[in-house]
């Protein structure tokens, strides 16, 4: 699924670009995935660990690009990328493909400008246009920022799992599920 171009303001008055990412933005996204990847611990991946080849992102933009029931939005300062989210179903089976999960990542030096909010925002909308009845993510338990922001947008805790994370420094981190349902706001149950 795709959405077309727009601006879009920080609570701080800064203008960037929303859209869907196209084939030339896969350097970009290659480059982005590294940068925040080293940026936090709060990433699945340390930067080493990030091998695909552009040519891999150009597949996997073309395949979001095509595909109805899954999307991917990004914001642009420029033509650098500053933030990146994504919704994909959990399964394609019948019992599971009500479901999907997301992901969202905003670069450290534009944190605190609200744009984690709003690509938040623009997920939970594009997985509602694109059918899905819940939405899925996990968090590291100590992700106090990203948890906030979550319960704030409506998420609920649902789980969570002891030493889900190793860190290079030895450290355990739990993890956090965490669901939000898309139906209710139709009446469904």
């Amino acid at each position: 699924m795709e959405i077309e171009e727009k601006k879009v303001t920080t609570k701080k008055g800064d203008e960037f670009i929303l859209r869907t990412p196209v084939k030339e933005d896969a350097e970009e996204i290659l480059q982005f995935r590294r940068d925040i990847a080293g940026e936090t611990k709060y990433l699945i991946r340390y930067p080493y660990e990030i091998e695909n080849s552009v040519e891999k992102e150009e597949e996997i933009i073309k395949n979001y690009s095509k595909a109805e029931h899954i999307g991917m939005i990004a914001v642009f300062d420029g033509k650098k990328i500053i933030g990146l989210s994504s919704v994909s179903p959990i399964g394609l089976s019948f019992k599971t493909r009500h479901r999907a999960c997301m992901e969202i990542s905003v670069r450290k030096a534009y944190w605190n400008l609200g744009l984690g909010s709003m690509l938040l925002d623009q997920i939970v909308y594009m997985a509602e246009n694109i059918g899905y009845e819940r939405l899925e993510l996990s968090v590291f338990a100590d992700n106090a920022r990203a948890l906030r922001l979550y319960k704030k947008k409506g998420f609920i805790d649902c789980g969570q799992i002891p030493q889900a994370f190793k860190t290079m420094d030895g450290h355990y981190h739990d993890e956090v599920l965490m669901t939000k349902n898309l139906w209710k706001k139709n009446g469904k149950y």
